[in-house]
């Protein structure tokens, strides 16, 4: 995979598909790598949109094929991350498709480069100001507290030998229980999500997940009022959030309040769609990609 090297920050894996005029970059969610969006989402962009949209799928630092982090994770430093590899691959402009965290990142990128977004989707869209975000921090309190009995592993990436261990930390969200309380089916199930979500989650540094989730418990707080001081100012952009009823990890409210923080958004609800169905059913994927196709030839017309 090709790799660019950010001065002060880090090496950077990325990929382009597709050459049409039109730039969309993927913006990743948490600790997922840009395969990510290899099952369902790219092969429905690309039939909808290959003939004016070109892709762009990278790695933040410390996630999948680029190097270890070395600083606190920030979403604003994320956002400055993705404009210095845009320098670099001399990309002006372009839309943002963010997923989960990407949402974050990319509302961070309006925030501080605005004039390089043509457009911006978010597809369950975690919000610092959400009322509701007690609840979800609540779980990544509890995710830290699991990591630390995985404490030897932190330096290494996640890869064959660790990713059961690693995963047990979200059986909770996966299949709603913690891993010493599934059933023998539920085993099973967990073995076979286990080996869909690998190839999205090689190669991140666990060393990462605990950052991220040292971030949400700590460090959110503090980019806060970035957030409320600079979402209300985005003007001129186009916006569509995507949010399914079913989505327990970024819950429908938080892009509730999100669209009233950005007044030009429009947001549209799913009923049933889950926060991660959209990259792993086919079904969800269809539902939800094809509005955000629409929303894309509308807004280049």
């Amino acid at each position: 995979m090709p790799t660019v090297t950010l001065p002060n920050r880090g090496t950077v894996a990325y990929r382009w598909t597709g050459d049409g005029p039109e730039t969309v970059v993927l913006v990743n969610g948490s600790v997922f790598n840009y395969h990510q969006w290899d099952r369902q989402v790219l092969p429905i962009l690309r039939r909808g949109l290959g003939h004016v949209c070109r892709f762009l799928q990278y790695d933040y630092v410390g996630i999948g094929g680029s190097s270890a982090k070395t600083e606190p994770i920030r979403m604003l430093d994320l956002a400055d991350e993705l404009r210095d590899l845009l320098d670099r691959l001399l990309v002006r402009r372009v839309h943002l498709l963010g997923i989960s965290q990407g949402s974050l990142v990319s509302q961070a990128f309006l925030i501080r480069h605005q004039g390089r977004a043509k457009s911006f989707c978010g597809l369950g869209n975690p919000n610092l100001l959400s009322t509701g975000l007690e609840s979800t921090l609540a779980d990544f309190r509890e995710r830290l507290e699991a990591l630390e009995k995985l404490k030897p592993l932190w330096p290494q990436r996640i890869d064959r030998h660790n990713v059961a261990q690693v995963l047990r930390i979200y059986s909770p969200a996966m299949l709603g229980k913690r891993y010493e309380e599934l059933s023998p089916l539920d085993r099973i199930r967990f073995s076979l999500l286990q080996r869909i979500l690998y190839p999205a989650l090689k190669g991140t540094f666990i060393q990462t997940m605990v950052d991220l989730f040292r971030y949400y418990v700590e460090g959110a707080a503090q980019e806060a009022p970035a957030f409320a001081t600079g979402l209300p100012q985005v003007k001129g952009v186009p916006i569509l959030l995507l949010n399914g009823t079913a989505d327990t990890t970024t819950p429908l409210q938080m892009s509730r309040e999100l669209a009233e923080l950005l007044p030009e958004a429009e947001l549209v609800e799913f009923e049933g769609v889950t926060h991660m169905g959209p990259m792993l059913v086919k079904r969800e994927a269809r539902l939800v990609l094809r509005r955000y196709v629409a929303f894309i030839r509308q807004v280049v017309g």
